[in-house]
């Protein structure tokens, strides 16, 4: 008997295996044919952004809810006011947000969208560590850890910001 249910096991996650296989086999064919008009439909939205997205994902990260114009302009504002506010601890040292930008060798005024470098594109999805990576503004695990994480030295404030 015991047998006879490690077999129905196996042939269930062949199955299902297969039948996977051939869905997602499916999806890049229909990719593949519908790609660009699907991208021309998307580019002829004026303003593109996260409340009028034409695709839904249901494994949502907060992290990557507001576009890259939305994070670069939250950080160029947070550092003009708030330059000498205390933002991260290294070990015993504290360092305020001026320290973390020139630690980085870097004037958040020189930042643009493409310098932060936040876009997720179609390499990202089915890869979680290419996802996290690309979430490091500028590639500086500093600022993520600062703008875009709950558990840091200001309790997770300037995401819950960027957030609301």
């Amino acid at each position: 008997m015991k047998c006879f249910s490690v077999s129905l096991s196996s042939l269930r996650k062949t199955y299902c295996h297969r039948r996977l296989n051939f869905l997602e086999s499916k999806f890049h064919l229909h990719e593949m044919l519908n790609e660009m008009a699907e991208m021309k439909e998307l580019k002829s939205v004026a303003h593109r952004d996260f409340y009028n997205v034409r695709k839904v994902d249901t494994h949502i990260h907060a992290a990557a809810c507001m576009n890259q114009k939305h994070l670069l302009k939250f950080i160029k504002t947070s550092y003009q006011t708030e330059a000498d506010r205390v933002v991260l601890e290294k070990g015993n040292q504290k360092m305020t947000l001026e320290e973390v930008f020139r630690k980085l060798n870097m004037d958040p005024y020189d930042l643009t969208v493409d310098s932060l470098d936040v876009h997720a594109g179609r390499q990202t999805f089915h890869r979680f560590d290419k996802f996290n990576s690309k979430y490091n503004p500028v590639g500086a695990s500093e600022l993520r850890e600062i703008y875009l994480k709950t558990d840091n030295y200001i309790n997770g404030e300037y995401f819950a910001r960027l957030i609301k």
